[in-house]
């Protein structure tokens, strides 16, 4: 994927996504230390500080095989969370998808699963790409749910991958390919 076929905004019917702004890094900081974030989305072994993220964002902004956005409420001005196609790869026309949606107040209201949506249609329509997957934990039942309605598949197991709350959890592999995407646009 070139640099240049980056787009700079997307659009649902509640949500925009935009790329990110230096600004936006310590609110993305707070995100990431938050214990409950990273415990249900993070394969790092503790949550990360505000400048680890400030540099993981810098280089997201500047990476080949990485498309990322803030999450915005339609017409704010603060994101409420980020979204991400990772691991973008033209040969293969995949990509993995990754998201968080910042404060708890912000969750469960559909601003994520619009989020993807808009990222699902972007992948597959203007990079042209043929699967996008993802991974998530075993007892992220909301995300889980929330993965199904919109069209993803479990594809596999990694067994007992992850140490969350003193016992190992099972990561999920799902994935949604552009055929199944479009049959469900019908």
């Amino acid at each position: 994927m070139k640099l240049s076929a980056k787009a700079m905004r997307l659009e649902g019917d509640r949500v925009e996504l935009r790329r990110h702004v230096s600004r936006n890094y310590p609110l993305y900081g707070e995100w990431y230390e938050d214990p409950e974030v990273w415990r249900l989305t993070s394969w790092a072994s503790a949550p990360l500080g505000v400048k680890a993220v400030q540099r993981l964002f810098e280089e997201r902004e500047m990476s080949r095989t990485d498309d990322s956005f803030a999450i915005f409420r339609k017409g704010e001005r603060d994101p409420i969370g980020i979204i991400s196609l990772i691991n973008l790869s033209e040969a293969h026309a995949s990509a993995d998808l990754s998201i968080i949606v910042g404060r708890p107040e912000d969750r469960d209201k559909g601003y994520g699963a619009e989020a993807i949506e808009a990222v699902l249609g972007y992948g597959f329509e203007k990079l042209k790409l043929h699967r996008i997957g993802l991974s998530v934990f075993d007892f992220n039942g909301i995300a889980i749910s929330a993965y199904e309605k919109l069209g993803f598949r479990e594809e596999g197991r990694m067994r007992q991958a992850i140490k969350r709350d003193h016992a190992f959890h099972d990561a999920i592999l799902m994935s949604i390919l552009s055929s199944e995407w479009q049959s469900r646009r019908g």
